[in-house]
Formats: structure tokens, C-alpha cells, sequence
């Protein structure tokens, strides 16, 4: 098959970085695969074979004639067989630019969040339900995430499909070694839905107990000014560290720190099943997909969202577990992402998708 990935911009995000490992396992097995962005980025995507990017301007995200029809000009050249939307913007601009200059490839939407969401606009939501009626198939990244669209749109038209995110195998251990610091670590963008002024706030009532923890916050993005002004609004300077993006974060942890996520939304965040693949313990807020991997106990744990004494409470729990305990639930969560997260078997279920979506 030749395969058109389309993503939002090159850029180190759960949604382009998927993108671009699926890419690149789908053209070790024969495929012929294309990574197009739509807008500007300096990030470089894991990703060998052909990128185009359009480099368009945000601005223009609303009304882009001129890129909807360089993208139908580029469609009717290369012929794909299927053309994925990865999240964000990239669905409105598969589907509209079908629409004005009416090639005929089918459209699969990767729907990688909870989209009811980022939705509360009666127009907004109309229009989204009309353009999700105009694609072929609709690939959510979990459970939740697809009962969410099924809930916020009556759509009569595509094929539903969960397929989850999937990981590349992990070969070796962690670099760094235990850290004499309780250390506890954040990786995400700093963006509304991870939370991070909460995190700090139960971060900070943490400390009031027990003063030998640390905190690292990995990642960049729109609120990392305000996140640093918070760190020194809150005296917490000697305690948080911000490091700034950093492409591989988990070679800069220690392996005995845990990972903390307390999300306001999520889907099926990647960064959970690297932990799991790298022995480090996972607490998160059971929002979206996390539910159906984290299980208290047992895979890790689970936090209803805005229970910031339950997060103290399973902080202090995890950092005073036995290690036999620990060894047991690291070892649950590690299996199952080899059983279920590998990048081969997710890969192999798209594939299956789109014979699927093609055969119909």
C-alpha cells in the first residue's frame, strides 16, 4: 500500500511522534509511507523515508485554499491508497480539501484524545460531526476515547476501529542510576491538559511531610513561563527542576524515580507505556484510555482526578513499597505492554484496518 500520514507539524507531541514510529514500522514491512505536515516546526520525527512538509502558518488554519489545493495536486501525483489524519487540525484539512477538489482516497482519522473535550461550541461541534460523517474509518486510541465520540457525535458513516498506541521495543534499562533522591518526575508538554499548577500544588503538601523529595518537570510548550513563575512563586526552586524538552527523557531519570500524571485529559498517553517498559511505577489520574491500563495494585496506580490527598497517599505509598511488592507490579506492567503496546502488533492491526477500510 502507499500510505499518506498526515500530522499537525513536526514536533516531539504524542500524536507526531506515534505518527512517525508507525511510519517507519509500516515501511520496514513493504509500505510505501509519506509524512506530510501541515504547519511549521523545527522538530526532526523519527522517521527515514519521504517527509513533505507544507510549513503553512497557523494563522491560515481556518481558510487555506492555496494548501488545500497543493495537497489535492500532491494526491492525484503520488495515488495513495489511504491517507491517515493524525489528530488536531489534520482532519479538517483532509476532509475539505476531498470535498473542493474532489479526489476520491479514503481518510482514516486517528482519534488520539476525549474530543468532546476540547469541544463546547454548538457550531464547532456541528461542524466536526460533519466532518467526521465524511471520513471512511475512525481509529480511536482507546476505549474511552471512542465512547467519547460515540457520546458527543451521531455519526452514521465510518468504521470504528480501537487500535492503541504502540511502543518500540526497549532493549536496555534506564542510564541513570538510583538517584539518593526521592525523585518524582513529570514528562509532557506544558499545555493545559497535564496539569501541571496542580501537580505542584499537591507536589508542595507533599513536602510538608516529608522534605527529601524532588521534583523533575520534562517538556516545553505554552505554559512553561507560567509554570516557572509558579515554581518561584511557591519557594520551590531548590526542589523543581525544569529541564526543558529533551528527546529521550527516560535517559535522564533515575531508575528509582516514579511518574507522575496528574492529566485533566488524556486518550492513551504514550508516556505511561514507556515507564511500564522501563521498570519505573506510574501514578495517574484515570482519565480517558489510562483506566484500562492502570490498575491499582497491580499495573500501577490509578487516581480519581482531582483526589489530590489520594495522589499524596499513593506517592508516600509507592516511594515505602517492599521491594518484592514493587518488583511484582513492575513486572505485571512491563508484560502486558510486551503482550499488548508493541509497536510490531499495533502496526499490524492498522494494517489490518486499512485492508478493511479499502475492502468495504
Amino acid at each position: 500500500m502507499k500510505i499518506f500520514q498526515l500530522i499537525q507539524k513536526p514536533q516531539e507531541r504524542g500524536a507526531e511522534l506515534f505518527a512517525s514510529l508507525l511510519s517507519e514500522e509500516l515501511k520496514t514491512k513493504g509500505h510505501e509511507v509519506l509524512l506530510i505536515s501541515l504547519f511549521e516546526g523545527k522538530s526532526q520525527l523519527p522517521f527515514s523515508g519521504r517527509q513533505i512538509h507544507f510549513q503553512r502558518s497557523l494563522h491560515k488554519r481556518l481558510w487555506d485554499w492555496k494548501a488545500w489545493k497543493s495537497f489535492a495536486e500532491l494526491v492525484q501525483y503520488e495515488k495513495p491508497d489511504i491517507i491517515q489524519a493524525n489528530a488536531a487540525d489534520t482532519l479538517k484539512f483532509a476532509v475539505l480539501s476531498r470535498l473542493f477538489f474532489g479526489w476520491k482516497v479514503p481518510i482514516i482519522f486517528r482519534n488520539a484524545s476525549l474530543i468532546s473535550a476540547y469541544i463546547s461550541n454548538f457550531g464547532v461541534r456541528k461542524f466536526n460531526q460533519f466532518l467526521l460523517n465524511q471520513v471512511e474509518g475512525i481509529a480511536s486510541v482507546s476505549k474511552a476515547s471512542q465512547e467519547d465520540m460515540n457520546r458527543a457525535f451521531p455519526l452514521k458513516k465510518p468504521i470504528y476501529r480501537v487500535i492503541p498506541i504502540g511502543i518500540s521495543p526497549i532493549s536496555k534499562g534506564l542510564n541513570s542510576p538510583n538517584s539518593k533522591k526521592k525523585e518524582l518526575v513529570h514528562i509532557g508538554g506544558f499545555t493545559f491538559e497535564k496539569n501541571h499548577f496542580h501537580l505542584l500544588e499537591l507536589f508542595e503538601d507533599l513536602l510538608q511531610g516529608d522534605a527529601e523529595y524532588h521534583l523533575k518537570l520534562i517538556g516545553d510548550g505554552p505554559l512553561l513561563t507560567q509554570v516557572k513563575n509558579e515554581v518561584l512563586k511557591r519557594s520551590l526552586s531548590k526542589k523543581v527542576e525544569l529541564t526543558g524538552a529533551i528527546k529521550n527523557p527516560f535517559s535522564v531519570i533515575s531508575s528509582n524515580s516514579i511518574l507522575l500524571l496528574p492529566s485533566k485529559i488524556e486518550g492513551l498517553p504514550s508516556v505511561i507505556l514507556e515507564a511500564m517498559a522501563y521498570k519505573i511505577p506510574v501514578i495517574a489520574h484515570g482519565v480517558g484510555g489510562i483506566p484500562e491500563i492502570l490498575k491499582n495494585g497491580e499495573t500501577g496506580w490509578c487516581i480519581t482526578p482531582g483526589d489530590k490527598l489520594g495522589f499524596i497517599q499513593a506517592i508516600q505509598e509507592v516511594s515505602n513499597l517492599d521491594p518484592k511488592t514493587k518488583d511484582q507490579i513492575l513486572e505485571n506492567a512491563f508484560k502486558m505492554v510486551q503482550e499488548r503496546f508493541a509497536l510490531e502488533k499495533v502496526t499490524q492491526q492498522f494494517e489490518e484496518f486499512y485492508e478493511s477500510i479499502l475492502h468495504s
